[in-house]
């Protein structure tokens, strides 16, 4: 009884110890194969979509294989910087086109309580067209443009604050 048991136990060692080589030297084959007709990236493998586009030269010469990939790769990294250069270029005109729009539209004042038409006409006649501009002038500036008179009261000092908080908020 004992001696079935020793032989079962070495065939089941022996039966693992053929399969696990039999995975192996199947593993092996599976990777030449593909490395036959892939080629070589960094990680060891290009992507699916380059398996069918590379195939290895006379000799089967990698060293091509893998230089026409990083030359593809090259080309297409230029192609982006190119594109990229362009957007950017789009978007500085786009800012120059905005900072020219910020200049001849000026913002709204009548936005901020206490200015009216006609107090929002007489700001821009004296050169305050945002709330950013508005918010870095002094009551007292604000007071000499108006040129309101002593019995008519203005709070210059609110609409100071209010003009920042809506600079703020752009």
């Amino acid at each position: 009884m004992a001696q079935i048991i020793i032989v079962a136990l070495v065939a089941l060692l022996v039966g693992f110890l053929i399969g696990w080589l039999a995975e192996w030297a199947l593993d092996l084959l599976r990777w030449r194969a593909r490395a036959k007709w892939a080629g070589f990236n960094v990680e060891g493998r290009i992507g699916e979509e380059e398996i069918g586009r590379l195939e290895p030269g006379e000799g089967g010469d990698y060293a091509q294989i893998i230089a026409g990939y990083l030359e593809k790769r090259d080309t297409e990294i230029h192609e982006l910087q190119a594109k990229l250069e362009e957007k950017e270029a789009q978007l500085d005109a786009l800012q120059a086109r905005f900072d020219e729009y910020v200049q001849t539209h000026p913002d709204d004042l009548t936005a901020i309580k206490g200015i009216g038409r006609i107090y929002q006409w007489k700001l821009r006649d004296g050169g305050i067209n945002s709330y950013a501009q508005l918010a870095q002038t002094t009551p007292e500036r604000i007071r000499e443009i108006l040129d309101v008179p002593a019995w008519r009261k203005i709070e210059p000092e609110s609409w100071i604050e209010q003009a920042r908080a809506l600079a703020r908020r752009g």
